[in-house]
This record gives C-alpha cells, sequence and structure tokens, in this order.
C-alpha cells in the first residue's frame, strides 16, 4: 500500500533495529534494496532480500542461525549490506541513520558517539534488547562502513522533555526528579509514518484519533489535531499491553513478590522483556518454534488468545479516554496489517462497537486491496508504514537545534534528571534553579529552598566533599566537571537539562 519513496544523490542507509528483527535499506538513486531477518532469538531465521527497481536481480529468502547471538546476527546483516553493494556496483553508504528507543532526551537525530554508546548501554534495561542489538549492529556498521556518517534517530513520539507530564504521574515531584521520570514515549516514527501516509494518501491534514501500533512491540497513542497526546509505551518497552515476549504493564505487586521470594533484582528486565508476553500466557518458551500468527490462530492456543486480545483492547480503551470523541483509528503493525480482524476485534472489546458493526468492518476489510473501512461513523485505516524512509528523513534535519554541553568527562555525584536555570552560588537556589558550584561560591545550606540540581566546578572533587554529602542527604541530583573541561558560560544563565547518571547536559 505505500508508495515506494524516492532517496537520491547517494547512497544512504537506514537500519531499523528490533527487539527480535533488523530491517535494513539502502537506497540509491531511485532504487531501493530491503535487507531483513527476523524471529533472533529463535534456533533459526529469515533473511529476505528484496531489490526494488533492479529487475536484473532476483530477491532471495534463506534461513540462518544466528540463534540469540546478537553480535552474529549484526554481523550477517552488515555483511550481506557490503557485498550486495558491491555486487550490484553501488558506493558504500555516505550516511547510516539507525533508528534507536531508550536513548534519553536529546536532539532528534545525533551523531554516534562514545557518550552515547554509554547512554544506550545505561538504559538497555528499558529497551527489550533493543540498545543492545542496536549497538552492535553500530559497531558492525562502523567497521564495514568506516567512512559513513553514523547517526541515531531517536524513536520518540515527541521532542519535548516528557510526553507523561509531572501532574500525571502519581509521585511527589522530589521522586520524580531523583529518579528521572520522564518519557517521550515511543514508536514515534511509525505515529510519523502513519500522519503523513494519511496525509498523503487521504489528504488529511490534522489527524484526530488513535494510532494503534501491533506487532512484535505494541502500542496505543490517542492523537488531536496531528499532535500527540498519550502513548501506551511510557516509560519502557515493557510498558502497555502484553506483546510477544513482553509482560506489558503488570500491577507493581508481580516486581514485588518476585524480590521478596528471592529473585535478582537485575533479572526482573529480563523477566519482563524477554520470558513473558502471549508466550508466557501459552505456557511457551520465548525460543519457541511456534510463532505469535500461531497461537492467534491454533484453537489450542485460544485462552493465550483471549487474554492478549483482552490486554490489548484495555490499553486502547485508556488511549481513547485521552480523547473520548475518537472515532478514527489506524491499523499498522505486521499483525495489524496481515490479520485485519484485529481492528475490528479490538475496537469491539474495547466497546466502541458493537458485534455487527464489528462484522461489517472485518467483512469490508477482507478485501486485500481494500485499506479503509467504515461503519456507523467509525472509521478504520489499514496502513503498512515504512519506517525506513522515516529514519532518512530524520536524518535530513541533522544539526538543527542539537544543543549538547560536553559534560563526557563529569562524574554523577548524585544521580537523577533535572530541568532548570543555571545561576551561580546563592542565586541558584530556589525552583525552577540549577545551582552552579565554584569552590568560591556560596553554599547557604538551606534546606528549605533547595535547587532542582547542583553543578559542582573545580579543580577537584574533594573540594566538594560537604556539599555532594548536602546533596546526597536531600537526593538532589549532582555532578562534578572540572574546571579545565568547559567553559561555564556555555550554561551559565541558561536553562538546561541535565541526567547526572548519564552526564547529559542540553541548552533548552
Amino acid at each position: 500500500m505505500t508508495a515506494m519513496r524516492t532517496v537520491t544523490n547517494c547512497n544512504r542507509m537506514a537500519i531499523n533495529a528490533g527487539s527480535s528483527s533488523i530491517k535494513t535499506s539502502m537506497f540509491f538513486q531511485s532504487n531501493r534494496v530491503d535487507i531483513n531477518m527476523n524471529f533472533i532469538g529463535l534456533p533459526l531465521q529469515t533473511v529476505k532480500v528484496k531489490f526494488n527497481g533492479l529487475p536484473d536481480y532476483k530477491d532471495e529468502v534463506y534461513i540462518a542461525a544466528v540463534g540469540d547471538n546478537l553480535a552474529k546476527a549484526a554481523a550477517l546483516i552488515i555483511n550481506k549490506a557490503r557485498d550486495i553493494a558491491r555486487q550490484i556496483d553501488w558506493p558504500p553508504p555516505t550516511i547510516i541513520g539507525h533508528r534507536v528507543k531508550f536513548a534519553g532526551f536529546g536532539p532528534p537525530v545525533e551523531e554516534f558517539s562514545t557518550e552515547n554508546e554509554r547512554i544506550l548501554e545505561f538504559n538497555d534495561y528499558l529497551s527489550s534488547r533493543h540498545n543492545a542489538l542496536c549497538l552492535e549492529i553500530f559497531r558492525k556498521a562502523k567497521e564495514i562502513f568506516f567512512g559513513s556518517a553514523q547517526l541515531m534517530v531517536r524513536d520518540q513520539a515527541v521532542n519535548d522533555l516528557s510526553l507523561h507530564h509531572k501532574e500525571k504521574t502519581p509521585f511527589e515531584k522530589s521522586l520524580v526528579r531523583r529518579y528521572g521520570l520522564y518519557a517521550n514515549g515511543y514508536h514515534g516514527l511509525a505515529i510519523k509514518a502513519c500522519i503523513r501516509e494519511l496525509k498523503d494518501r487521504y489528504a488529511i491534514e490534522h489527524f484526530d484519533g488513535v494510532i494503534c501500533q501491533v506487532g512484535s512491540g505494541v502500542s496505543f497513542s490517542t492523537i488531536s489535531g496531528g499532535d500527540v497526546l498519550y502513548n501506551s509505551m511510557r516509560f519502557a518497552a515493557c510498558d502497555g499491553p502484553i506483546m510477544h515476549n513482553r509482560s506489558g504493564t503488570q500491577p507493581p505487586g508481580l516486581v514485588l513478590r518476585f524480590l521478596k521470594y528471592g529473585l535478582n533484582p537485575s533479572s526482573i528486565s529480563n523477566m519482563y522483556n524477554r520470558l513473558s508476553g502471549i508466550y508466557g500466557l501459552a505456557d511457551l518458551s520465548s525460543s519457541s518454534t511456534i510463532t505469535v500468527e500461531d497461537i492467534l490462530s491454533q484453537e489450542s492456543f485460544e485462552r493465550a488468545k483471549d487474554a492478549y486480545l483482552k490486554a490489548n483492547s484495555i490499553e486502547l480503551f485508556r488511549a481513547i479516554t485521552e480523547y473520548p470523541e475518537s472515532s478514527n483509528f489506524v491499523f499498522s503493525g505486521g499483525l495489524a496489517t496481515k490479520h485485519r480482524w484485529i481492528g475490528p476485534e479490538l475496537l469491539y472489546r474495547a466497546k466502541v462497537i458493537t458485534e455487527e458493526v464489528k462484522d461489517k468492518l472485518s467483512q469490508q476489510l477482507s478485501a486485500p486491496d481494500i485499506f479503509i473501512a467504515s461503519e456507523r461513523g467509525i472509521c478504520i485505516y489499514i496502513i503498512d508504514i515504512d519506517e525506513q524512509t522515516c529514519i532518512l528523513d530524520e536524518c535530513n534535519s541533522f544539526g538543527e537545534n542539537h544543543n549538547p554541553i560536553d559534560f563526557s568527562s563529569a562524574v554523577c555525584e548524585v544521580p537523577g534528571t533535572s530541568v532548570g536555570v543555571v545561576h551561580e552560588g546563592h542565586a541558584g537556589w530556589g525552583e525552577g534553579k540549577i545551582c552552579l558550584n565554584l569552590i568560591t561560591s556560596e553554599f547557604s545550606f538551606d534546606q528549605k529552598n533547595l535547587p532542582e540540581a547542583f553543578v559542582f566546578c573545580g579543580a577537584a572533587r574533594d573540594d566538594f566533599f560537604l556539599r555532594a554529602a548536602f546533596a546526597r542527604n536531600f537526593k538532589i541530583p549532582a555532578i562534578f566537571i572540572n574546571q579545565d573541561s568547559i567553559s561555564i558560560n556555555t550554561f551559565l544563565g541558561k536553562k538546561i537539562y541535565i541526567d547526572t547518571p548519564t552526564k547529559t547536559a542540553i541548552r533548552l
């Protein structure tokens, strides 16, 4: 359904890593080659190569055996891309855009750096292996295509600090700040691709409704006037509905029970991201050769299917409550586009439509060339998105609004995340302020008028021992930077975002 978009002038590559798949596309002039691998983690993988606009070359499908080895999967795909580029006499890519999910707050597009690698590693526990696989791919691409610009493209629903505002986060402000409870929402490139397709194909300039991404990852996003109001994938890849091998949002009591009964805290991420989901409902190993399509179609898995659909419909209902007037619903992602009954079924279970309307919508969508169905004021769009061109489109904005501050040599004194205007000494105390401390700065030890964060700047950390202890006692995020590594004029008097564990600092 999606029209092929033309990318010209040079060989450019888009890499879209998931938690269990790699989708890679190379573009040169008006031609394109796709190299995809699915089911990383199962004993065998399917690799598909598709030559678009190159009739002299035959598409390929073959079986590989990388198992759960992410480095081996990355090497196979990148080596294949190099070999094909040589085979069809294409130059090496000048730009490689990598979709990344959990890279923290920052510009939509940023050049890969050692510091950004550390940030991806730091956030991998949130990502259901995405970050780990993405880093393996990046490192292999850097080795094979050493002359290419390697750009990371953030897959976030919004470019603001957080889609989920503090007033909707039921914890004290000090905890929101101390533990960095900010989230952009994810599947952002998929959302942007759907909105663009609605505009290009259906002349819908400002979409109102819900975008339902149903594939290996699942999310529901409420859109008003083309802007994202809500995204169910809030703070982690396992947030929202039950997915392939991700638990989705579960009661906090489950985590407390795991911890109380002896589960190593470091194993919780793997439990929620790999050893759960629809495979858990079906009592199958995450490495089972039975596919999700099997679970959704075989009678022996009826109970697992029912629980999976119910969990998705509940999240869809939650998304609708953010915009109760919703009557337009987009369904995208591998499962929703292949199994068109899923959209009407979820709307029925979410109490949006009656069973009669569900049957009529399903009947309309049963024809393979029909991508829009409507009945009694409810409209469904089936959109097969092309995130690869979205990745490269985002790369075109590289360098715009790029305002990082080089805190790469800093040391985290107290972990946390804050936003505020930087003032020096006593002027930096108070709500909405970040206090810069030089060795000569006044430090009031005021317990009632605390700043959002402390930045200690001097020749030695030991000079700020008591001040750092004060920050630690009151759980105020704090960081130390050597005075010779940065000019304080780059951030003094500026409103900045600072995340002390990842040493990220950005002018807002």
